[in-house]
């Protein structure tokens, strides 16, 4: 009997803990903050008549970002001006979502978060409930709307697929190696940088290269280029500011109990794991590799920034999850996605 993919009951991955504490990365231009719905622009366009940025030629708009300082128009020092002056739920909801996103499955609605946030990689942090995610991740019907689903056979390789409730045993050993940090190479058990189709990680390497501009996206698609042309081609680094510094700094200051990179890194795979995303592409396998290859690059920044305490070194671990997880989104890596073979 086939198994439908469900929104409920609410699943929350084991050691998942995130807190909103107002650090403000995600209301700047390391990504556009939309696609805003129909409601949003109304509301907004109530607000200020400068806060929506359409692209010419596109249906989708966006929060305005301030040329001066790259945040959106309604951030400041004191944190969001909609948030403070109006109410929390009076916000965008692309602004209430982040950093949650919901994946419908045979046995529920996996909650997962997004680490292209200092709130969500930094600092104690309370565990993820299902109930404050909830309230996150409904529409203005009070909705469940999920971003991905999963039915019940699912690939775990090119050779070999599994019931969902056979999946989600096996899945467990694995996040339990993740979150565990010791060996997370061993736990993938994949190797970095797989032959491509079509194309060649050179190739990739000047792709992320082409972004121009001051924006912190482009910025990040920058360094994430340097990391691949030198692993992979050795060529020196080119980009070397540290645009986001600001935030991470920031957050640092609520860092009393540093942990290790493995950590900071085995609780990113884990949710990418988790979020179930990777099966638009292929197989649990296939999906080691790309991992495998955005860890590889995320050792390689964090390596290059400024490491000189165990609290650095845990700063340093959350900067270069944020830039892996950006590019993770962005239209090039999913043509690497597509590009990467079943092993």
């Amino acid at each position: 009997m086939t198994a439908y993919a469900k929104r409920e009951p609410l699943l929350v991955r084991a050691g998942a803990r995130f807190d909103c504490v107002g650090d403000g990365l995600c209301c700047s231009d390391i990504h556009a903050v939309g696609a805003l719905s129909d409601e949003d622009c109304q509301m907004l366009e109530m607000i200020s008549n400068d806060a929506i940025d359409r692209h010419e030629g596109e249906d989708a708009a966006v929060l305005m970002m301030r040329s001066d300082t790259g945040r959106c128009v309604f951030w400041s020092e004191q944190g969001c001006a909609i948030h403070t002056q109006v109410g929390p739920d009076l916000k965008p909801t692309p602004c209430i979502q982040f950093p949650y996103a919901l994946t419908a499955t045979p046995l529920g609605g996996r909650i997962s978060t997004q680490h292209r946030c200092t709130c969500r990689t930094l600092g104690s942090l309370p565990p993820v409930r299902a109930e404050e995610a909830k309230a996150c991740l409904v529409d203005s019907n009070g909705e469940l709307k999920p971003e991905h689903a999963v039915f019940d056979e699912v690939s775990w390789s090119q050779h070999e697929s599994l019931s969902f409730t056979d999946y989600a045993a096996r899945e467990a050993g694995l996040i339990g190696a993740l979150l565990e940090g010791s060996n997370l190479m061993a736990a993938l058990d994949a190797q970095p940088f797989p032959t491509l189709r079509g194309m060649s990680w050179s190739d990739v390497a000047d792709e992320m290269h082409d972004f121009h501009g001051p924006t912190r996206a482009a910025y990040a698609a920058r360094w994430f280029g340097d990391a691949i042309a030198f692993l992979v081609d050795r060529r020196e680094r080119t980009e070397h500011g540290r645009p986001w510094a600001d935030s991470f700094e920031r957050a640092g200051e609520r860092v009393v109990d540093p942990v290790s990179p493995n950590k900071v890194f085995g609780d990113w795979i884990a949710d990418e794991i988790w979020s179930m995303r990777w099966t638009r592409f292929g197989s649990l396998a296939r999906a080691r590799s790309e991992l495998a290859t955005r860890l590889a690059i995320a050792r390689r920044i964090a390596g290059w920034l400024d490491i000189s305490t165990l609290k650095q070194d845990n700063i340093s671990a959350a900067e270069a999850v944020m830039i892996v997880d950006v590019i993770g989104t962005t239209d090039p890596w999913e043509k690497v996605q597509e590009a990467i073979p079943e092993p």
